[in-house]
């Protein structure tokens, strides 16, 4: 429930706080007073987008705050648990649910059950606040954390449900017709036939693509059976390219690589090579060391390089023992390295890369060859999706004709009270076997008879503008009963009725104030009597600004704005006593 509001330096608003409590509240005042403005600022608090305009004139920002009482069982406590934004948030212990009671009269059962989302009396308070800028900026926090616009909109599905003076031109739209008919449907039966049109979707995309690639699938064929012949031939392993080239180059090299290796180690053992004349400076400098021992580390290091030469030796001939000069080998191995260059050069990739593409065309291939076992099995999974998609389908239609029924009965008595004595509302539902769609295949049109004996036409065809808005307002009202929000706003939805009309249509949202807490923003006497309180809207003007200012009437500043509603101006004994006996009816 929405507890309290507070404005600053918005539109000709400079500081204005708002209590508001349980049950019905009219919110009256003169024309331009600016009655609509604190449904603009809940709005905007709820996540209504903003603009620069809206900050009051000299002001640098617009500031607004509300305060939501919730019961710990409320799905908006839920989301915020889950959103971890409710560290700010503390239970309320000020006697809220008492209150209620006290204000409604008697043990407050109904109201209650709403406000508190069952027998949880425990509650907790929801902080929103949202700053726009003269520049157009915007900002938000939830319980003191900053959140997204998007955050705040998903929010506000459980807080409030708000009905413009212009709603009831939106029943004429159909999507705007089913979206009411099915909110008369379980949940649960709408969801399924939305999971099932996704699934039915994805399973004919899936198909047409399969289609399409059979389409081409014998050239792709022709031409992977060729392109993997030419693979297959080759038979390339991983990490042959790389070996095969190291080989290449060495027996390209083979007889260079041979004449140096045999050079050196003659170099080394000859006669006159480095081995034999190292042994003699070995053999002249013994001597000497026996008379210099400074000599001898000396001779150690010319016996180990004597002894390093000597195993180099050794291994450039067992090397060159091994090299074979094999002009054969080197023609296998050219022409094995061309073809890997070919058609690595041909398909685009790295030479190395031939093995893996050799395995994925081989794998399309196959996948290919067996594409009419794919068909099949993808038609059939099709059949499956489409027979289940056909089955809620039938399910929702079912619900909604009941839920159809439901609403029809309901409709045609409320506007017998709106003053459509005689008229007649229903719902045809066309169930269209052969369409697919998110929402079912129904079509869903609202018919009405105005009036008695006359055949119904569809609601778009036949409704004046006054009985369009009487059944706007019987639907809107019959909706809202059907929201899981504790609070309901209804900015002049009674405009285009007057007299006993009216006062039905204030008994009737009187009625839902026992429900939900119901703000409206009203013009009509009737109306505003059958409030549970009454909030005067009221403009100020003095040489520097003009403000507005929000009162709450106490019940001897009721009479006098009831009076003056029903009167204008000036308010005479009889307007007075009027007023006060349309309060005390409303109150009996």
């Amino acid at each position: 429930m929405l507890r309290h509001i507070t404005i600053r330096d918005f539109a000709i608003i400079d500081a204005l706080e708002v209590d508001l409590g349980p049950g019905m509240t009219a919110l009256t005042g003169e024309t331009g007073a600016g009655k609509s403005i604190l449904i603009d600022v809940i709005g905007l608090l709820l996540g209504d987008r903003g603009d620069a305009a809206s900050v009051r004139d000299g002001a640098t920002q617009a500031d607004l705050c509300a305060e939501f009482e919730l019961a710990d069982r409320h799905p908006a406590t839920a989301w915020i648990r889950e959103q971890a934004l409710e560290e700010s948030a503390a239970p309320l212990t000020d006697g809220s649910a008492d209150r209620l009671t006290d204000a409604l009269g008697g043990d407050g059962s109904d109201g209650q059950a709403a406000i508190a989302s069952g027998t949880d009396t425990a509650t907790r308070s929801l902080l929103v606040r949202r700053v726009i800028t003269t520049q157009g900026k915007s900002r938000a926090w939830i319980n003191g954390r900053p959140v997204t616009m998007s955050q705040l909109k998903t929010l506000s599905q459980w807080l409030v449900d708000i009905h413009g003076q212009h709603a009831h031109q939106q029943f004429l739209q159909r999507p705007v017709q089913r979206e009411l008919l099915d909110s008369f449907v379980a949940p649960a039966v709408r969801t399924q036939v939305t999971a099932c049109h996704r699934a039915l979707h994805a399973a004919e995309q899936h198909l047409a693509a399969a289609r399409a690639r059979q389409e081409t699938a014998g050239d792709r064929i022709d031409l992977l059976r060729f392109q993997t012949a030419e693979l297959e031939e080759l038979a390339p392993n991983p990490g042959e390219y790389a070996q095969i080239s190291a080989e290449q180059v060495l027996l390209a090299h083979a007889s260079e690589v041979l004449m140096a290796l045999q050079a050196a180690h003659e170099g080394i053992d000859d006669d006159t090579g480095l081995d034999p004349r190292t042994g003699q400076v070995l053999s002249g400098l013994q001597g000497a060391a026996r008379h210099d021992a400074r000599i001898e580390p000396i001779l150690e290091l010319l016996e180990s390089a004597r002894l390093q030469v000597q195993e180099a030796s050794d291994q450039l001939h067992r090397l060159a023992d091994r090299i074979e000069i094999d002009p054969q080998r080197l023609e296998t191995v050219d022409a094995r390295l061309g073809t890997y260059l070919r058609l690595a050069r041909k398909h685009q990739v790295d030479p190395d890369a031939l093995p893996d593409l050799l395995q994925q065309m081989s794998a399309e291939l196959a996948e290919l060859a067996s594409g009419d076992a794919a068909l099949e099995a993808l038609e059939q999974a099709l059949g499956s999706a489409r027979a289940a998609y056909d089955q809620a389908a039938q399910a929702l239609s079912r619900a909604r004709r009941k839920a159809a029924d439901k609403l029809a009965k309901a409709v045609t008595a409320a506007i017998q009270d709106l003053g459509m004595t005689g008229g007649h509302f229903g719902v045809d539902l066309q169930h269209q076997v052969d369409e697919t769609g998110p929402y079912g295949q129904d079509r869903i049109e609202f018919m009405v008879a105005a009036n008695p004996g006359s055949a119904a036409q569809p609601l778009a065809r036949v409704a004046s503008g006054g009985e369009l808005s009487r059944i706007g307002l019987a639907l809107q009202v019959l909706a809202s009963a059907e929201q899981p929000v504790d609070t309901l706003i209804f900015d002049e939805v009674d405009s285009g009725i007057s007299g006993a009309v009216a006062e039905v249509v204030g008994r009737q949202l009187s009625a839902l104030g026992r429900r939900y807490q119901v703000l409206c923003v009203t013009h009509l006497p009737q109306v505003a009597a059958q409030a549970h309180q009454q909030l005067q809207v009221s403009k100020h003007r003095t040489a520097a600004h003009t403000h507005t200012r929000i009162a709450v009437l106490d019940p001897e500043a009721r009479v006098e704005a009831i009076a003056r509603m029903l009167g204008g101006v000036a308010m005479t004994p009889s307007s007075l006593a009027h007023a006060r006996e349309m309060l005390d009816s409303a109150e009996g």
